[in-house]
């Protein structure tokens, strides 16, 4: 399936309740893959990545992956109504309703597994 448009991504922010976001540092990290999670800037908002993008190699900061068994979740995020809007001159794609996303850390022992996943795609 297509997501979009433009660029296939359930975008969001990261809300620290009674808190104050401090800025993170922007690393140098692989290509954003299917499943990848990254800040935009440094935080705190962030996306969802719902296809490989070979054209933003080492361009955000990856900090999280979304398990392959998970990806039908963002993917039904992603095709939830929709309004027409403009982003820094880039036509998007905004939900009608926000949805409130829960994150939780997976046990380091697994590591990467977004990339392992697609370690045979090109």
């Amino acid at each position: 399936a297509s997501f979009g448009p433009p660029f296939a991504l359930v975008q969001g922010t990261l809300e620290a309740q009674g808190m104050v976001f401090r800025k993170i540092p922007t690393e140098v990290c692989p290509t954003i893959r299917r499943g990848s999670v990254a800040w935009v800037g440094s935080g705190p908002e962030f996306f969802i990545s719902l296809a490989n993008h070979k054209e933003w190699k080492k361009v955000y900061t990856v900090f999280g992956s979304v398990l392959p068994e998970d990806m039908e979740v963002a993917e039904k995020i992603a095709r939830l109504p929709t309004k027409s809007d403009v982003w820094n001159n880039i036509n998007v794609s905004v939900l009608e309703n926000p949805v409130p996303l829960r994150i939780r850390r997976v046990n380091a022992a697994h590591g990467d597994l977004n990339l392992k996943a697609h370690a045979g795609a090109a």
